[in-house]
């Protein structure tokens, strides 16, 4: 009796720590849907990838959706799109740069909180055929990005401030190219709406994956959002959904704000993080764990804004490449954001510093594409990746000359640094103690661990 309290008194703790791995699909109110493995194993060994916020906003260089009715009066940015006129757009070009920066996967703005469609959308005159440009822009990057291998996905806003149909009205409430009848606004009929454009981005533009965002307005409920997740599950299962298709990041009562995505609760394939790249969160300051969910980390090549503005204050390329290796080492994959300019190409100092992350990345694949978090980690100072056997270890710490490895009862037979030369090490006391030698690099160090 006694062996068998302290046994449930174990599995308690592991159960209100939440240590379990969950299912994540349908959640509470789908039961029995979950996530397809296929595809969740396959965005796993993705890790990183290209976001892109990007629209007609661009031609003033102020902020997509958030300047409109603020820093921009609402008159005023509903009529960027009559100067959208990007005509220096090649999707084929925007894929090899996606091949120099070393990404596997994209997710560009469809609609944002504003409500423009950056697609010839049947359901919409506010969408780029109305623009000068006129080209079906992601038609041509979906097609583009399928000829070279790299996984194509759209973020989509589920609140919308041009619509009339939704409400509550934000940042100068609607805009002029929607018919209102005695019935506007319809909030029922603006689901139908955004539903039929999902259906068009998955269907006529082959979207894999699905970023929603807008999760946080209190239009959007648990319920709508596990309705929305169920009917793209039926559009094609393949399709992965972010958690922000519910209500897991602010969630009702009576559930924690505090606490990380419960996603036997609410709804969505992969956990969002926007703005933190380790488990590390100043916003959730519990997060101090490896996420039981797959997870992605969403930031932005420019510290103070996500669509193109002039002089960007920039993460420089080790910034960058520890956030990867940080985001990776915790089991998450990295999505790194960049604006284009209006003329439709990117920041020539921005392809520069990120052709120079993607050097390193191509360098270092091995340790980065196709693993899993690793066992060893510190914050700040280094972290590790697996896959089978072999561990990789990445510190980026230039102060660090010796590591203590907590390696239980595993046996490791070697470490290798970048070149395949061995270090030395000393394993004793399910420890293992490693030698680092003490040079200042640009980029993390990396070593390769056999067992």
């Amino acid at each position: 009796m006694k062996t068998q309290n302290i046994l449930l008194i174990f599995l308690y703790s592991l159960v209100s720590q939440n240590t379990f791995p969950q299912k994540t699909g349908g959640g509470e109110l789908n039961p029995g849907i979950y996530t397809n493995q296929k595809s969740i194993d396959r965005f796993n060994d993705l890790r990183y990838g290209l976001s892109i916020h990007w629209g007609p906003n661009v031609v003033a260089g102020k902020e997509i959706s958030w300047s409109r009715g603020k820093e921009t009066p609402q008159a005023e940015y509903d009529t960027f799109y009559r100067q959208f006129n990007p005509t220096q757009f090649n999707a084929d070009e925007w894929v090899k740069l996606m091949e120099d920066f070393g990404m596997k996967y994209v997710i560009i703005t469809a609609k944002h909180h504003d409500g423009f469609s950056m697609w010839h959308s049947a359901y919409s005159e506010y969408d780029v055929a109305a623009t000068p440009f006129k080209r079906d822009i992601l038609k041509e990057l979906s097609e583009a990005c399928q000829k070279k291998g790299i996984v194509f996905g759209t973020y989509y806003s589920t609140l919308d401030w041009y619509h009339p149909d939704y409400q509550p009205y934000g940042k100068g409430g609607p805009g002029e190219l929607f018919p209102t009848g005695k019935d506007t606004p319809n909030q029922n009929r603006y689901w139908i709406y955004a539903k039929n454009q999902i259906r068009e981005l998955i269907t006529t533009y082959h979207s894999q994956l699905i970023q929603f965002d807008g999760d946080w307005d209190p239009t959007w409920t648990h319920q709508i959002g596990s309705d929305m997740y169920l009917y793209i599950r039926k559009l094609n299962d393949a399709v992965l959904v972010n958690s922000r298709t519910d209500k897991g990041r602010n969630p009702p009562p009576p559930y924690s704000k505090k606490e990380p995505w419960r996603a036997d609760i609410f709804a969505g394939d992969f956990e969002e993080r926007e703005r933190f790249t380790s488990n590390l969160s100043q916003e959730t300051p519990n997060l101090l764990s490896k996420s039981t969910n797959p997870w992605q980390a969403w930031v932005t090549v420019d510290k103070s804004q996500w669509s193109w503005k002039p002089n960007p204050t920039l993460l420089s390329p080790k910034e960058i490449i520890v956030d990867l290796v940080q985001t990776v080492g915790s089991g998450g994959n990295y999505l790194i954001n960049i604006g284009p300019r209006a003329d439709g190409t990117f920041e020539p100092v921005i392809v520069a510093n990120m052709k120079e992350v993607g050097k390193w990345v191509k360098a270092h694949g091995d340790a980065i594409f196709g693993t899993r978090g690793g066992d060893f980690f510190e914050e700040g100072k280094f972290t590790s990746t697996q896959k089978g056997n072999t561990t990789h270890l990445f510190v980026f710490d230039d102060a660090i000359e010796q590591i203590t490895l907590k390696s239980d009862n595993r046996k490791l037979l070697s470490i290798k640094n970048e070149v395949g030369e061995a270090l030395d090490f000393d394993q004793s006391s399910g420890n293992t103690v490693v030698k680092i030698p003490k040079r200042k690099l640009n980029f993390p160090r990396v070593y390769t661990l056999s067992f």
